[in-house]
């Protein structure tokens, strides 16, 4: 059984318990996942000139006032322009028990329509964050940077992980625990030891498959994101072909959806977040949407699923090389093991084995 106060990361038992003792609500139990939990959009929208962080005893709510150019009404279905600033009341209110505390990322739904997200918590000068004991609103930044979006309330674009002692594993405890069951795979069986560095399991780009990802169009429509499978994916997306010699080029801020070379298993005891490769090899952020729950990749002999990732070159041109290092992953432990696991409950992307749009566009 979840204990909250153990330390690690809660799992989908523990979150309900934390929702029913009233440390975070209200919510709707289908959004609870194996080990996070959706946050929805509320009704209470502004435009800003730009992007803002609150400093130590600011409330944000007094910082959007100050400096707000437009309130939007999102309970009605309302459009959000491509590279503008908005800030959005989240309806879930967190009143965190002591040493209990949350970070957020955007879902992969989101990151996949080039969609960021950012989460801002009172009186929390970092993106994300969400301090232990925290009592108060919660706000998310909507920076639509390919596509212009349709938004109303209710639906979820960011998620939530809590715990106590927040436990990510070291290099010695992933490799004895790759070394028992391997974390990940290639189509010629596990991957090595050599695939872990620095407490990290490091994933490379797959370029040697007929179409290796797909790159964003500049188009006046909009991505609706309360409609799924509604959107055609020629009117928004290119499809990138295997390149010749293995070398694909990327361009300065554009944005690209690829998969990785290596297929991730996440056990159930554990949780997983894609974190940025070394910076030194290459200035390009290789994802938005950074949560793996526990099960992904167990099912069917447990040999792992493609990671997708949402990459932005942003200084420089890129020339990508297939097995080239692009992203890593941290692994982290839960209070108890899942057992919800992902996959078990139709997760969109159970089944993806390759650079898969997102939920918005037909197959």
């Amino acid at each position: 059984m979840s204990d909250p106060l153990r330390p690690g990361t809660l799992d989908a038992e523990g979150i309900r318990a934390l929702a029913a003792a009233g440390g975070i609500g209200p919510i709707d139990p289908r959004a609870v996942q194996p080990a996070s939990l959706d946050l929805r959009l509320g009704a209470e929208c502004y435009r800003l000139p730009g992007s803002l962080l609150p400093l130590p005893g600011e409330r944000v709510r007094d910082l959007v006032a100050s400096v707000a150019l437009e309130r939007i009404d999102l309970s009605r279905p309302a459009c959000l322009g491509r590279g503008q600033v908005h800030v959005v009341r989240l309806q879930e209110r967190p009143a965190l028990p002591p040493g209990m505390a949350a970070y957020c990322n955007g879902k992969s739904s989101t990151g996949r329509v080039d969609l960021a997200t950012r989460v801002l918590a009172d009186g929390s000068p970092r993106y994300d964050r969400i301090p232990a004991g925290y009592t108060g609103d919660l706000w998310v930044e909507l920076v639509p940077r390919s596509f212009a979006v349709v938004a109303q309330a209710g639906i979820s674009l960011t998620q939530a992980i809590f715990f106590h002692d927040r436990q990510v594993l070291g290099q010695a405890e992933l490799a004895a625990r790759h070394a028992a069951a391997p974390l990940a795979w290639t189509a010629a069986g596990p991957c090595g030891p050599e695939a872990l560095h620095d407490g990290r399991l490091l994933l490379s780009a797959d370029l040697d498959r007929p179409v290796v990802g797909w790159v964003a169009k500049r188009t006046h429509l909009p991505v609706d994101l309360s409609a799924i499978a509604a959107h055609d994916p020629d009117d928004f997306f290119t499809p990138l072909p295997k390149p010749r010699g293995g070398m694909l080029y990327l361009e300065q801020d554009r944005f690209y959806i690829l998969a990785t070379r290596e297929r991730v298993v996440v056990p159930l005891d554990l949780a997983c977040e894609m974190v940025p490769f070394d910076p030194s090899a290459g200035e390009f952020r290789a994802h938005y949407a950074g949560f793996f729950d526990p099960g992904w990749g167990v099912a069917d002999g447990g040999r792992g699923l493609p990671a997708v990732l949402e990459v932005r070159p942003h200084s420089d041109d890129l020339i990508l090389r297939h097995r080239q290092p692009i992203c890593a992953m941290a692994y982290e432990r839960l209070t108890a093991p899942c057992a919800d696991p992902y996959g078990s409950c139709g997760n969109t992307y159970a089944d993806q084995d390759g650079p898969r749009l997102s939920k918005h566009f037909t197959r």
